[in-house]
């Protein structure tokens, strides 16, 4: 289910950057409002000419240099916003200032349901709403406007959250759960990304289910679309900690496996073609080198699946080397046998 998993998938590492550092740019501009411009009230303390112009530059940086940033950053930027709307909402130079500025609260809503997993983005909203209702009650604003304000801030994170699942399940294959083709290629630039900050390496693979169309013919296509679930549920059960298995198209499946280098890949896409109980597989695995493009890596993974569907099918091959063929699945043996 969409609330279980470890983060949306449309907070991709291309996005994450430019939406927090645009709300950071737009609470600094809010505050730098109240500053320059009449308001009515006492005068602005040194805290919000401070703060706001603090807040737009920490923006601008985030917006140009957010995409490497870990994903754990993020927790403290969205920590480090409640706070500075917190600390403009206590200076503010009155209540009506201070309700204005308070409305900033609603950022935190949109970038936590944006970036976290549900449990996690409510932590994040429970902490905001919190603190707007501690400082706006030491300011002496009324309940009545204190709880109006909480409200609107939990709506914004419904119509958030709503929006983020609809948009993270058009990455997602109707048929088997898995990733699609779409949520592969961002999860496979992601990993670029992140090899290119970090030197870290990883490998890919494209998975063939062997004769599919004689399943197909032979027995109808909705044992052809049980046989592609059932594949998934093998190997989805078995995946090491954050790889990725994505159905790629028609009876193609493509897995990401991050912090492997091409042997230690072959090795577990291996164990996995051996485990599997319902088919015979083939497989490629190629190694991303360093300055390669996307379109390059999967090239070569492709020509390895190739190269192991012509010396026999049902067996592994890593781009520059032999195909391991290895005994048979059981699959196989209930074919063969």
């Amino acid at each position: 289910m969409w609330w279980r998993r470890s983060a949306p998938e449309v907070a991709t590492a291309r996005v994450i950057g430019p939406v927090i550092g645009a709300l950071y740019l737009m609470g600094g501009l809010a505050v730098v409002a109240i500053v320059v411009l009449p308001s009515g009230g006492a005068g602005s303390s040194v805290v919000l000419t401070v703060i706001g112009p603090l807040a737009m530059v920490t923006g601008a940086c985030v917006v140009c240099w957010g995409q490497w940033l870990p994903r754990p950053a993020f927790h403290a930027l969205v920590l480090l916003g409640t706070a500075l709307v917190s600390c403009v909402v206590s200076a503010a130079p009155d209540g009506t200032a201070a309700m204005a500025l308070a409305s900033i609260y609603s950022f935190v809503a949109v970038a936590a349901f944006f970036l976290f997993p549900p449990p996690l983005a409510l932590a994040h909203l429970v902490t905001a709403i919190g603190a707007c209702t501690v400082v706006l009650s030491v300011r002496g604003v009324p309940a009545g406007p204190v709880v109006a304000l909480a409200v609107v801030t939990a709506t914004v994170a419904l119509v958030v959250a709503t929006l983020v699942q609809r948009a993270s399940s058009a990455s997602l294959d109707g048929l088997t759960g898995l990733a699609n083709r779409r949520g592969f290629d961002d999860a496979l630039d992601e990993a670029m990304r992140v090899s290119t900050r970090t030197g870290a390496q990883f490998s890919v693979a494209l998975v063939d289910v062997d004769h599919f169309k004689a399943v197909n013919d032979e027995h109808g296509h909705a044992a052809g679309d049980e046989l592609l679930r059932s594949v998934a549920a093998d190997w989805g059960s078995r995946l090491p900690r954050g790889a990725l298995l994505a159905r790629h198209g028609g009876d193609e499946f493509a897995l990401l496996l991050p912090a492997h280098q091409g042997p230690a890949a072959l090795q577990v896409v291996e164990e996995l073609r051996r485990a599997s109980s319902h088919t015979a597989l083939s497989v490629g695995v190629a190694q991303h080198e360093p300055g390669e493009l996307a379109s390059q890596v999967m090239r070569r993974a492709d020509a390895a699946l190739y190269r192991a569907k012509a010396d026999g099918r049902g067996r592994c091959a890593l781009d520059g080397s032999e195909p391991d063929g290895g005994p048979p699945s059981r699959g196989e043996a209930q074919r063969t046998g």
